[in-house]
């Protein structure tokens, strides 16, 4: 019998770990960041006219509590020398909210359709995701840093 049942508990540790699906995620573009922040921030502002939710509701029903956190990735992927920013699989249901309270809400066609373009492109990314990693708590995929210039010594 293992003495304190550590064994047993270092097991059960490995197997809940082995359970839990690793975060995957794509790369997007600048452009396309942009574009997000576009159509979240448009259905905010669609559902605090038209809704009388509390400002949290409008908040998840919009999908631009996604903005910060991208942009926040955007910064680590630029200092980690990456030309991609990171977006989780799991996040595309954000834009798809939006999009949706979009249609519900009578948003800006060109916004609308500028959405159903994000949504497209991120049906082909989620192709290309891979397992995600963390840095100082910020979401970044592994990989080939792109390297500076080095200085040609004197």
């Amino acid at each position: 019998m293992p003495i304190f049942k550590r064994c047993a508990k270092r097991a059960a540790g490995r197997a809940a770990s082995a359970a839990t699906p690793e975060p995957l995620a794509f790369e997007i573009t600048m452009d396309e960041l942009r574009a997000i922040e576009r159509v979240t921030f448009h259905a905010r502002t669609r559902l605090r006219e038209l809704s009388d939710s509390p400002a949290s509701t409008v908040i998840d029903a919009s999908g631009s509590a996604l903005v910060p956190v991208l942009y926040e990735r955007a910064g680590a992927a630029h200092a980690l020398g990456s030309s991609g920013i990171p977006m989780l699989v799991s996040e595309i249901t954000n834009v798809e909210a939006a999009v949706l309270n979009l249609e519900s809400y009578a948003g800006h066609e060109v916004v609308l359709c500028e959405g159903y373009t994000l949504l497209n492109r991120f049906a082909f990314l989620k192709g290309q995701a891979r397992v995600t990693q963390e840095i100082g708590g910020v979401v970044t995929l592994p990989g080939e840093a792109v390297d500076a210039p080095n200085p040609s010594p004197s």
